[in-house]
């Protein structure tokens, strides 16, 4: 079906519709990403809203017509709808308020706030339809990515806005300092950073540190994309997102990210395919004199020495990356960064995919690195062993520290103090000054010593010293899951083996084909409702594994997990922000998973889990890593769960929000089973600790410190590899 043909079919369909809305209902129906089920959902309201009589069928009609070939049952449920009181606008701010709040809002295809002043009415006036339908393909081809299994990035992210004074300006090449004043950097309509100086030395290691949300990884984001003025010959480079895997091997990866090497190399290989006249001696000399300098014959070894520290041996050096998973794949862009050696290298949470025994190798590899080095990290071990500075944002400003995370702290409290102390002097002589002046100000005698009383008021003002705001603490809070007593309050795991890619088998897991990978066997454990346990180990040893045996995401292959059907089991998982919808608001995200609660008492429980006032009705997609995280523990706990089953819950969570994860454990009345890597969190929250390794669970004798200091002894050195010092 031709567009042309497709529009007027719409037009019929939707008589009320302008050409506006019928030339972007036809780009929607045109798109391949979408599902039959996904334009129903999402285009009911349109149709309807424009004089549509059946809308349901005839977007069925339309959709077979156009798209015979992809029409598949979706086994997706059919959501209620609601007919939206007026058209929205995606665009704007998402701090501008609805003048209904209380109407429905269409999922994944329009958007979250009402054009201020507006009316309804006019289609042309309210939807900018752009960019919903650029949200609307996205979000399909996100969905459709995830049921199939393939990786897939989003590219729907709104970019920071940056502003500069006008005195600064482009950074010389061969300069590798950076510094650029009058910063203003905002995002979604939110300031950020607001005239602020950046500074960054050459050779030191930053960590940059602040409360989710306070715009740490939009900086990053903005030095990466060189949004500011950066010499354009200096190399930088922003780890975030793992590579995609595909039939290359991790060995090949790496080598293949270093661009000049790899350039080099098909040059190499151009002159020895060439006749020997229709080649320069001098480029090949000097071809052959570069690839010395870049020590080129070591790369291979280096780019191994480099893997086999993140964990890769060498078998697993030589398989296609697409086997592995997104946290092993993290590694291999880490990686990818180590052996180019940037000059100015940008980590966003490095640990967060990582198990102790390689967060411990990289810690010690960076101790060495001797360029410009920028971290954002909630791990307080991670920090104070790499971090030569440490750069704080708070209250829309950039403060420096020399020292690392434990020296920010103390100096940060005697900062507070000083400047406390400071600003009470001022308000005393304020106050004693303007005493004097109340007193005489009409005196003719002493008009005159008012007056300069008057004058010195003034000057304090302008000089005032102002104690940095501190954002309020989000705290957590669990409720009470009620009591269960006898064998109703324990989880039993008897004789429990399990495998991934593996038949069930009848006898012993030991005659596991070549093929299976075993994972767990033969384990025996119990969990109660005041259990306090920490699961540790290596990745790949099956600690994610044993935590959805317990939650009943997996079933054995032999052995029996018993539960009581009174207990309630609540799952924290890693990857907890694929199971969000990142169109919705946190509030209709839990409107969702419990439709029959009420709405303010859903909106009640994400206020205790620090997602308040307006945050609750921002698109999820705008919020913070360590904010998502808080929308789905508000999934997770409003279920009253007797025991919580968490897999790394500090992954993107601020240092100040895990002290106040801490808090909220400590005061949980249910058990507890954490997999994590922070030394804090376990050391302060649980009892005893498993070390989960071949296939075992095993009980260690001993606290978190005393198991992280064998984990060291037992470590590969971690001496830096770097390219040659001449280069």
């Amino acid at each position: 079906m031709s567009s042309s043909i497709l529009r007027s079919k719409l037009q019929i369909c939707v008589p009320k519709a302008d050409e506006v809305v019928v030339r972007y209902l036809s780009e929607v129906f045109e798109e391949p990403s979408f599902e039959l089920i996904e334009l129903i959902n999402a285009l009911t309201p349109i149709f309807t809203e424009f004089g549509a009589n059946s809308p349901k069928e005839q977007i069925t009609e339309l959709y077979t017509d156009l798209h015979p070939d992809l029409l598949e049952a979706d086994e997706e449920e059919e959501e209620t709808l609601a007919r939206l009181s007026r058209p929205v606008r995606l665009a704007d701010k998402f701090g501008e308020r609805q003048a209904d709040q209380n109407s429905k809002r269409l999922e994944n295809l329009v958007g979250v706030t009402q054009t201020k002043g507006s009316m309804g009415g006019n289609a042309n006036e309210t939807l900018d339809r752009s960019k919903e339908a650029a949200l609307a393909r996205d979000m399909a081809r996100e969905r459709k990515a995830k049921r199939s299994g393939k990786p897939y990035q989003s590219s729907f992210a709104e970019s920071a806005t940056v502003s500069l004074s006008s005195s600064t300006k482009q950074t010389q090449e061969g300069v590798r300092d950076i510094k650029i004043d009058g910063l203003d950097l905002s995002f979604g309509g939110l300031e950020l950073l607001s005239n602020v100086n950046l500074i960054l030395t050459y050779g030191r290691r930053y960590g940059i540190v602040g409360r989710n949300g306070v715009g740490k990884s939009t900086l990053m984001k903005a030095i990466a994309h060189r949004d500011l003025p950066i010499p354009s010959d200096m190399s930088v480079l922003y780890v975030e997102q793992e590579v995609v895997g595909d039939e290359r091997t991790p060995l090949q990866y790496v080598l293949e990210s270093d661009e000049e090497r790899r350039q080099l190399t098909e040059k190499i290989l151009s002159y020895q395919n060439s006749s020997e006249d229709s080649v320069d001696s001098k480029d090949i000399s000097a071809t052959y004199e570069r690839m010395s300098l870049l020590q080129a014959d070591k790369a291979e070894s280096r780019a191994s020495a480099i893997l086999a520290g993140l964990g890769f041996n060498n078998e697993m050096q030589q398989q296609p990356s697409k086997q592995y998973s997104g946290g092993w794949r993290m590694r291999i862009a880490i990686a990818q960064a180590l052996f180019c050696e940037p000059e100015l290298l940008l980590l966003d949470e490095p640990s967060n995919h990582l198990d102790l025994h390689t967060v411990l190798w990289l810690a010690n590899y960076l101790q060495q690195w001797p360029h410009t080095l920028c971290v954002v990290s909630h791990d307080r071990d991670f920090l104070n062993h790499i971090c030569t500075d440490v750069i704080h944002l708070n209250d829309k400003s950039l403060c420096y520290y020399s020292g690392n995370y434990d020296d920010f702290e103390r100096a940060r409290k005697e900062r507070v103090k000083d400047l406390e102390r400071q600003a009470a002097n001022q308000e005393m002589k304020m106050k004693h000054m303007q005493q004097f002046v109340d007193r005489f100000r009409y005196n003719a005698k002493r008009a005159s010593l008012a007056q300069s009383r008057l004058k010195a008021i003034e000057k304090i003002q302008q000089n005032r010293v102002y104690v940095p705001e501190e954002e309020e603490q989000h705290a957590f809070f669990f409720p009470d899951p009620g009591p269960l007593v006898g064998s109703h309050a324990t989880l039993q795991l008897s004789n429990v083996s399990f495998g991934y890619d593996s038949p069930p088998l009848k006898s012993s897991l030991k005659k596991i084909d070549s093929e299976g990978r075993l994972i767990l066997d033969q384990v025996d454990f119990c969990v109660a409702t005041d259990s306090r346990y920490a699961i540790v180990g290596p990745n790949g040893a099956g600690k994610t594994t044993f935590l959805k045996l317990i939650t009943g995401e997996h079933v054995p292959f032999l052995g029996e997990v018993r539960k009581s059907p009174k207990m309630r089991l609540g799952y924290f998982s890693q990857h907890h922000v694929e199971h969000l919808v990142l169109a919705r608001t946190p509030l209709e995200h839990l409107i969702h998973c419990f439709p029959d609660a009420d709405h303010t008492l859903l909106r009640g429980h994400l206020s205790n889990m620090g997602i308040k006032g307006e945050m609750a009705l921002r698109p999820i997609f705008t919020l913070s890593g360590g904010q998502k995280s808080r929308v789905a523990l508000a999934v997770i706990t409003f279920k009253r769960p007797h025991i919580l089953a968490l897999d790394e819950p500090t992954n993107h969570l601020d240092i100040e929000t895990i002290d106040s994860l801490v808090e909220a454990l400590n005061s949980f009345q249910g058990g507890i089973v954490l997999v994590s890597h922070d030394a804090r969190l376990i050391s302060q929250v649980c009892d005893d600790i498993f070390v989960c390794k071949n296939g075992k669970l095993t009980h260690f004798d001993g606290s978190f410190e005393e198991y992280r200091e064998r984990v060291l002894k037992k470590l590969p050195p971690a001496q830096y590899i770097g390219k040659s010092s001449h280069v």
